[in-house]
């Protein structure tokens, strides 16, 4: 996948899917909660492999999950196009390590 970023001019950021799953940490800190009442959120972490190696993690909380599936669900293009690519022969992308 390929990421733009108004922070970074028109700098082109390759990266890849390295994780997905569902946690109970603390976004700020990466660590579980002292009193233990953290909410359950999805934890998307990705990996810039060009021209920088960064670990990006994205979470993702219940109104932005909803959020997405809408949008996704009242686009019949857009979930034309995600069938699409799901089923594509494209080149197999390259497992990336997570640094975790």
């Amino acid at each position: 996948m390929y990421i733009r970023s108004t922070g970074l001019g028109k700098t082109l950021l390759k990266a890849k899917a390295a994780n997905i799953e569902a946690i109970k940490i603390v976004p700020e800190t990466l660590e579980k909660s002292e009193d233990g009442d953290e909410p359950t959120r999805l934890l998307m972490t990705m990996q810039t492999v060009e021209p920088v190696h960064w670990t990006v993690r994205v979470f993702v909380e219940p109104p932005d999950l909803r959020r997405m599936l809408w949008i996704v669900l009242k686009s019949p293009s857009i979930l034309y196009w995600s069938l699409r690519l799901l089923f594509s022969k494209g080149p197999k992308p390259k497992k990336i390590e997570s640094d975790e």
